[in-house]
């Protein structure tokens, strides 16, 4: 659902030009634009639009539309919220009386919304492309070599592809007048505040699932249907069984019938009696130009193309839900990374695993976070590299990217040194959430948002806020989520069925056996994929159960033909376009293993991004 706002009166030739079907409102000062005609939370002192759900749970739970507005007024009035208010959404709130607007999102912000001035004109919007189009804003170069050069293909902190345009932190609160000055700036910095012993004995659990189920209701309130995006995984698994009874519930997953995977859903639907449908359609990975335009102008979120499967080919589900697993995997401790390396876990079975031994955490110290800081700067400024920056076509120079790099790294890292943490290990798990879990894992919500009203609800702000303070030593090796499937009756039946690492194998065996029967099948995967591209064919049984097959998309006949389309009008240089043609190849002929072709559709969609704010500028200029 995208929207602007702006205190610049708007032209009516310049509405008509533009690449959506608005509908326009004018409120006070200013001039509303927005996809939905009735996407706004409208009173007489307030207009907010919301994308995601925000709402307070302390209201009766058939008072769907009074708990959203008690939600706003709370925010307007406090921030951080009490723990009556819950959600995870990115807000827009517009004062009548004064011609304020405040913006706030959740802790982490997988909604993008941006903010920018010019002069005497102020814009916020959802969609860059439509900020882009309306304020004429000129390009950040800075910006696009971010989004355009791995490892993370995204922007980090406030930064975007358009000059002076700013992305809401996570969660930050920012107060505007009129002019768009900013009168008033917040953080909600408590995660982590009130972290539990490490005893592993404690009934936490209770608690939590208790207050997860709770929010969940809340969520949902507002529909009689509910859609899963289902996987198969722990997440998913504990979204299904916290679901409240009273639903009609329609389970989805993309990927062939045959799949291990999509079996695995299968039976997970069966389970709790649930309508279930898998979608396939292997030319969607390299979809047409059309196809590509399309969603990048709806969502500007195309990297992982597994979704068009299902947004393609979906029944018409409009604005019900769709909920998917928690993004920032915090419930497992999976980005904690000094104990989630595979060396780590190989070394340590015994004692972590079969032994169930206390992990040990290194106290924080400013100089241990000054010294970690160092470390991820220096990383992220190798892979800025001047090769790859010279692959672009920028006029910026490789030292005004490292600098601006450099940069946006201390807006993330003064957002993880607000919350004190305690020790040094929680330092990654933050900054993964801020930036991977922000940016490229939020992409798939925000792509689902298309055809669904998408959501994380392990995500909301009281969920995750429980989470982190869960000690990380119940966390980690999912000695938290072991400790709900084994107590609570709704995961039970859940737990008898076996997960993708360790196929055949009830999730509730022993972790002697799962992982055994884990590592034997990851050494004949390993030996099934040398085998391929030994032979550089495409092999149908390049893994021991049937699973998604990366090498097979790569065999599309209009691969390359799609991507010189993608690229018809170059914003990104010759020697870049060759080189996702290039890698493209590899990977067809087996050269290189053919992982997911995210970093290809990154690069792909960030050219048609451009491209569509350029083109539509000059539309309406």
């Amino acid at each position: 659902m995208n929207f602007l706002v702006t205190n610049k009166t708007l032209e009516e030739n310049t509405t008509h030009q533009l690449p959506f079907e608005l509908h326009k409102e004018t409120f006070g000062n200013y001039t509303v634009l927005n996809e939905r005609k009735n996407g706004f939370l409208k009173q007489n002192s307030f207009l907010s639009i919301t994308n995601g759900f925000l709402k307070d749970i302390d209201l009766p739970i058939d008072q769907p539309e009074n708990q959203k507005k008690s939600a706003i007024n709370h925010v307007l009035s406090q921030w951080p919220v009490s723990e009556n208010i819950t959600g995870t959404f990115s807000t827009c709130i517009l004062e009548h009386s004064n011609s304020k607007i405040t913006l706030c999102c959740d802790h982490i912000g997988i909604y993008p919304i941006y903010y920018l001035k010019q002069k005497n004109d102020f814009y916020i919007s959802n969609s860059l492309i439509l900020l882009g189009i309306i304020s004429q804003c000129e390009l950040d170069e800075v910006g696009i070599a971010q989004r355009g050069i791995g490892p993370e293909f995204s922007n980090f902190g406030s930064r975007t592809i358009l000059k002076d345009c700013k992305r809401l932190l996570p969660g930050q609160y920012l107060k505007f007048n009129l002019e768009g000055e900013i009168i008033e700036s917040k953080f909600d910095n408590t995660l982590y505040q009130d972290i539990s012993s490490n005893n592993q004995i404690h009934n936490f659990h209770k608690e939590y699932w208790f207050a997860f189920k709770n929010d969940l209701k809340y969520c949902l309130s507002d529909y009689p249907e509910v859609n899963i995006a289902l996987s198969g995984g722990i997440d998913s698994r504990i979204l299904v069984g916290a679901l409240p009874k009273n639903k009609t519930i329609n389970c989805h997953t993309f990927g062939n019938k045959n799949n291990y995977e999509v079996k695995i859903a299968s039976r997970l639907a069966k389970a709790i009696k649930a309508k279930f449908k898998n979608y396939f359609d292997p030319n969607l990975y390299f979809p047409s130009a059309e196809t590509l335009k399309e969603y990048t102008l709806k969502t500007e979120s195309v990297q992982l193309c597994s979704w068009l499967e299902i947004l393609e080919n979906v029944p018409e589900y409009a604005h019900t839900p769709l909920l998917l697993g928690e993004l920032c995997e915090a419930l497992p401790a999976r980005n904690i990374k000094k104990f989630s390396s595979r060396e780590f876990r190989q070394k340590n079975f015994w004692r972590y695993y079969i032994q169930n031994k206390d992990y040990q955490f290194e106290e924080s110290t400013p100089e241990k976070f000054k010294k970690w800081k160092s470390k991820k700067s220096k990383w992220f400024a190798l892979w800025s590299n001047e090769k790859r920056i010279n692959e672009l076509n920028l006029k910026t120079s490789h030292e005004e990217v490292i600098d601006g790099l450099i940069m946006d790294l201390d807006e993330i890292f003064d957002r993880i040194e607000s919350h004190s943490l305690p020790y040094v290990e929680l330092y990654d798990e933050l900054f993964s959430w801020y930036t991977y879990s922000r940016m490229r894992l939020a992409k798939q919500v925000v792509m689902c948002s298309s055809k669904f009203d998408a959501m994380s609800p392990a995500m909301s702000i009281q969920n995750l806020r429980r989470t982190s303070n869960i000690h990380p030593n119940l966390r980690l090796n999912y000695r938290f989520s072991k400790k709900l499937f084994n107590e609570f009756e709704e995961l039970k039946i859940l737990n008898k069925i076996p997960t993708n690492q360790a196929p055949l194998i009830p999730q509730n065996s022993p972790d002697l056996i799962k992982f055994s029967v884990w590592g034997l099948r990851s050494k004949i995967d390993s030996y099934l994929i040398k085998k391929s591209m030994s032979k550089s064919k495409t092999n149908k049984d390049y893994r021991l159960f049937k699973s998604i097959n990366w090498s097979s998309f790569y065999q599309n006949p209009d691969m390359e033909s799609n991507i010189l389309d993608y690229f018809k009008n170059n914003h990104l240089g010759k020697k870049y376009l060759k080189k996702q043609l290039e890698t493209s190849i590899e990977r067809k002929n087996l050269t290189q293993w053919p992982f997911a072709n995210i970093d290809i559709m990154n690069a792909c969609s960030l050219n048609v991004e451009i491209d569509l704010i350029k083109q539509y500028q000059a539309k309406v200029k």
